[in-house]
């Protein structure tokens, strides 16, 4: 009786496991068909009141891992490209996860699908295959900045409508900045005898050195550098200070003034004067010493 009890209990198991997929399909848990086109839709766009649209932005796709089903399971492959990259998709994928993955990507050298937006800011790719895409801008268009890479499952399981979504859509995070005038201007305080016919600036941000132009009195001792990206931090320095002069930064906005002062500023007094003056009063003082010494003598006998 025991070991019939045990062979239906084994048999009932069995069933089990082998009917567990069809049993999910009918409570709502359909697996995804791993053949089935996938797309991700795009939208790029600036955020706050005005609104605008990032046209001709060039945005790439990098396929990270297969989506393959295992024993009624999702499951995420790594593709041979990304093998090595020791990134893990079954638990939670934060932004330094990403852009480390970015990372690899560049020191890697792997190519993507990369399109570009129309002038509504939308990109469509479609007809790809099941897995895990990294997206990442290549370029953006003047004044647009600050894309942050971002990672897509397609499919994914919707939780609110228990399906499995094929066609993704996203509007990654973008900001636009109106693009500024960068000015610097050379002033002098001397009395222009010892100055340079013209003098180096350096226009860096903190990528580096952006551009050194020349200032002289051709340019009237400036320089303005148009279209230029509001979010960089700017600065600008002399090269090769002049001897005997010191440099002096102020800025206003993407407004710099250099002065360049004279360490022998004349004050606008004539110098000359005051040794001749030192020897003539040196002079009188003896002579009336002298004068008066005879009279004192002549007194004392």
């Amino acid at each position: 009786m025991m070991r019939k009890l045990k062979k239906l209990c084994v048999s009932l198991l069995i069933a089990l496991a082998v009917s567990i997929v069809p049993v999910m399909s009918v409570l709502g848990f359909d697996m995804p068909d791993p053949d089935r086109p996938v797309s991700l839709t795009m939208t790029l766009k600036s955020q706050g009141d005005e609104v605008r649209y990032a046209s001709g932005a060039e945005i790439t796709l990098y396929k990270v891992a297969a989506c393959e089903i295992s024993g009624g399971a999702v499951r995420y492959t790594l593709t041979g490209d990304y093998a090595s990259s020791k990134i893990s998709l079954e638990g939670k994928i934060t932004q330094s996860m990403i852009d480390d993955l970015v990372k690899y990507t560049d020191e890697h050298g792997i190519s993507g699908i990369t399109k570009k937006t129309d002038n509504g800011g939308k990109i469509i790719f479609d007809g790809l295959e099941n897995g895990v895409y990294l997206v990442s801008a290549t370029s953006l268009p003047e004044g647009f900045t600050s894309f942050v890479p971002f990672m897509y499952f397609l499919p994914y399981f919707d939780e609110d409508t228990s399906e499995w979504v094929y066609d993704g859509v996203a509007e990654p995070k973008i900001s636009y900045y109106p693009p500024v005038k960068v000015t610097v201007k050379k002033v002098w305080n001397d009395d222009g005898k010892s100055r340079p016919e013209s003098v180096k600036i350096e226009l860096s941000n903190e990528d580096g050195v952006y551009e050194t132009v020349k200032l002289n009195s051709a340019n009237n001792w400036q320089y303005e550098w148009t279209n230029m990206r509001a979010d960089k931090k700017w600065s600008v320095k002399e090269i090769d200070v002049p001897a005997d002069y010191k440099a002096t930064y102020a800025s206003s906005g993407f407004d710099f003034t250099v002065t360049n002062t004279s360490q022998l500023v004349q004050t606008g007094q004539v110098s000359w004067p005051v040794p001749v003056m030192v020897f003539a009063g040196a002079f009188l003082i003896c002579a009336g010493i002298l004068i008066k010494l005879p009279g004192k003598r002549k007194d004392e006998e």
